[in-house]
């Protein structure tokens, strides 16, 4: 029953943000009474906390198998870019940009956690710009931490602008673009 909570859980705060929901929210979504969702979730803030660890285990691996695979730099940013339009196709933004737009009214553990996914992922990030910079096919200035970072944050926004517009396919255009910019050869 805790994974089929997270599940509404999740889908409510990509879809309205984590202070939009309420235990009754999840309640209804999941045919409970509201006092069994307190029984496996105490507060908002233990919901909060499972979503970031869910978000993790989820797509840390995800990010892992694009990273190590064998292939060059660019088709590794496009691989990790297809991971985000898999996710606006499936109505499910990335979790951590819809967590971060409430950033200032999570406890602080949970502003931790979130902040730690976050570099996680960045750091996985970095090391296709590392490897794009080493092999000579991409071209960026500043350190591959700060250029995944930027990445990153693409990728989640483009996901906020496409689904505002209701465009889904100018998601691939426009990460495509941007990795045929920082492209060499």
């Amino acid at each position: 029953m805790k994974e089929k909570i997270l599940d509404a859980a999740e889908k409510m705060v990509q879809d309205r943000g984590l202070n939009a929901v309420s235990f009754q929210d999840l309640a209804n979504a999941v045919g409970l009474r509201k006092a069994s969702i307190f029984h496996h979730f105490p507060n908002k803030e233990a919901v909060a906390r499972a979503l970031i660890e869910r978000c993790s285990s989820k797509h840390g691996p995800e990010y892992a198998a694009v990273v190590e695979c064998n292939a060059s730099a660019p088709e590794k940013l496009r691989g990790l870019a297809a991971i985000f339009e898999k996710g606006l196709q499936n109505q499910r933004p990335c979790l951590l940009a819809a967590l971060g737009s409430g950033v200032n009214t999570l406890p602080e553990i949970a502003i931790q956690e979130l902040g730690e996914t976050a570099r996680g992922a960045v750091s996985r990030f970095a090391l296709v710009f590392q490897q794009g910079r080493d092999e000579g096919t991409l071209q960026f200035s500043g350190e591959p931490i700060d250029a995944a970072t930027g990445f990153f944050a693409m990728l989640q926004g483009l996901q906020v602008l496409v689904r505002a517009s209701g465009d889904t396919s100018a998601f691939n255009s426009a990460a495509n673009a941007y990795v045929d910019s920082i492209s060499r050869g």
